[in-house]
C-alpha cells in the first residue's frame, strides 16, 4: 500500500506539474503562410493574442499598415535571415487629419505604438516613409514607445524627424511614472530630434546614424531628451555605440542633441563618433530663445572618433561634464535601469 501511496504522489506532482507548465505557456501566433494561428497583418495577430500578450513570428516580408500594442508582454520577433528582411512601414505623418477636425498629431503618425508593458522586438525593421517618399520634412514617427521594461535587439528604426519616441508612463502636475527601455545591437536612423522624450533608455552597442537634414548644413540633432522633474528615473545613456553620418562627410551642423526641457539628461560612454559632429556637442534647443544648457545634463566619457574632437579637447559646451570611469558604473544597463523591482534588463532575450 505504501508502494501505491507513492506512485499516486508522483504522479499527481507530475500532473500538477505538466498543468502548471501549461497555464504558464506563452501563446505563440503567426504572420504570414496559411493555416490556424496563422494571420495576414501584424495587427490582427496583436488582436488575437490573449490579455496577458504573447509571441508574434513575423515571416520575412514587408508589412505596410499602423499597428498599436496595448497588451502587456507582446513580442514581435523577425523570422528573416536579418532585421532588414521584415519590415513594418507606413507613410504617416503628424499633421495627418484625424477625421475629426483636428491631426494625429507625433503619437498618431508612428508606424507601431506600444503601450503595454514589457514589450520585446527582435530582428525586424519599423519604419516611417513619409520624408523619403519626397513629402516635405516633419514629425513621422516610426516607432513611439511608452512601455515599462521593454527591450529591443537587433532591430532597425528608420526614419528622419522624430524617428523614435521613449518616454514616461505619463505625468502629473509633481512627477511622472517613469518608464524604461533597454536597446541591444539596434540601428536607429533619423536626422532631427530623432531621439526624443522623457522615458529611461541605455542604447548598448547601437548604430546611430544622423542623416542629412535638406543641405550639408542643416541642422542635425540626435537627441531631444525632456525630463520633467528630478524625482522620477529619466535620461538617455549610450553606451558602447556608434555615431555614424549620411553621407559620411560634408555635415557641417550636427550636434549629439539639444535639450528639449530644462532637466533633459543624456550621457555618451564609451561612445565611437564617426560622424563629423560639432564640437560644443550639445546645441541650445532655439538658441536665443530657450535656455535649457545651464539646468540639463550632458556627461561624456570615452569618446572617441572624428566627432569626438570637442571632447577629447574639452571644447563641449561648458555645461558638460566630463565623467571619470568610476563615475560610468551608475549608468551600466542593468544599474541605470534596475529600478526598485531589481530589474536586469540584458538578461532579456
Amino acid at each position: 500500500m505504501k508502494h501505491k501511496n507513492s506512485a499516486w504522489k508522483i504522479a499527481l506532482t507530475v500532473a500538477l506539474l505538466l498543468n502548471s507548465a501549461a497555464s504558464n505557456a506563452i501563446t505563440k501566433v503567426t504572420v504570414g503562410g496559411t493555416g490556424a494561428g496563422h494571420y495576414t497583418t501584424i495587427q490582427a495577430a496583436v488582436n488575437a493574442l490573449p490579455s496577458n500578450g504573447g509571441e508574434i513570428d513575423v515571416t520575412a516580408g514587408t508589412y505596410t499598415e499602423q499597428v498599436t500594442i496595448t497588451k502587456p508582454n507582446v513580442r514581435l520577433v523577425g523570422q528573416g535571415a536579418h532585421a532588414s528582411s521584415t519590415v513594418i512601414t507606413q507613410s504617416y505623418w503628424a499633421q495627418k487629419s484625424n477625421g475629426s477636425g483636428g491631426t494625429v498629431g507625433d503619437k498618431g503618425s508612428s508606424t507601431v505604438i506600444v503601450t503595454g508593458a514589457g514589450f520585446f522586438a527582435n530582428n525586424i525593421t519599423i519604419q516611417n516613409t513619409y520624408t523619403q517618399d519626397g513629402n516635405a520634412e516633419t514629425q513621422a514617427l516610426a516607432l513611439y514607445l511608452a512601455s515599462d521594461k521593454s527591450v529591443l535587439r537587433n532591430v532597425r528604426l528608420i526614419g528622419r524627424q522624430d524617428t523614435l519616441y521613449v518616454g514616461s508612463l505619463g505625468c502629473s502636475s509633481t512627477t511622472c511614472t517613469p518608464a524604461r527601455s533597454y536597446f541591444y545591437g539596434v540601428t536607429i536612423e533619423g536626422n532631427v530630434d530623432f531621439i526624443f522624450g522623457d522615458g529611461a533608455a541605455v542604447f548598448d552597442n547601437c548604430v546611430i546614424v544622423a542623416d542629412q537634414h535638406g543641405s550639408l548644413g542643416g541642422e542635425v540633432t540626435i537627441t531631444a531628451q525632456n525630463r520633467h522633474f528630478t524625482n522620477y528615473l529619466s535620461g538617455y545613456v549610450f553606451y558602447n555605440s556608434t555615431i555614424s553620418s549620411n553621407p559620411q562627410t560634408g555635415l557641417t551642423n550636427a550636434f549629439l542633441g539639444r535639450p528639449w526641457g530644462a532637466l533633459a539628461s543624456n550621457i555618451f560612454i564609451n561612445t565611437n563618433i564617426q560622424a563629423p559632429i560639432n564640437a560644443a556637442g550639445m546645441i541650445e534647443f532655439t538658441p536665443g530663445s530657450t535656455n535649457n544648457l545651464p539646468t540639463s545634463y550632458f556627461a561624456e566619457y570615452g569618446s572617441s572618433g572624428p566627432g569626438a574632437a570637442g571632447f577629447t579637447a574639452k571644447k563641449r559646451e561648458k555645461y558638460t561634464v566630463y565623467l571619470t570611469s568610476s563615475q560610468t558604473t551608475q549608468y551600466q544597463p542593468n544599474n541605470f535601469l534596475a529600478g526598485s523591482d531589481a530589474w536586469v534588463p540584458t538578461s532579456v532575450f
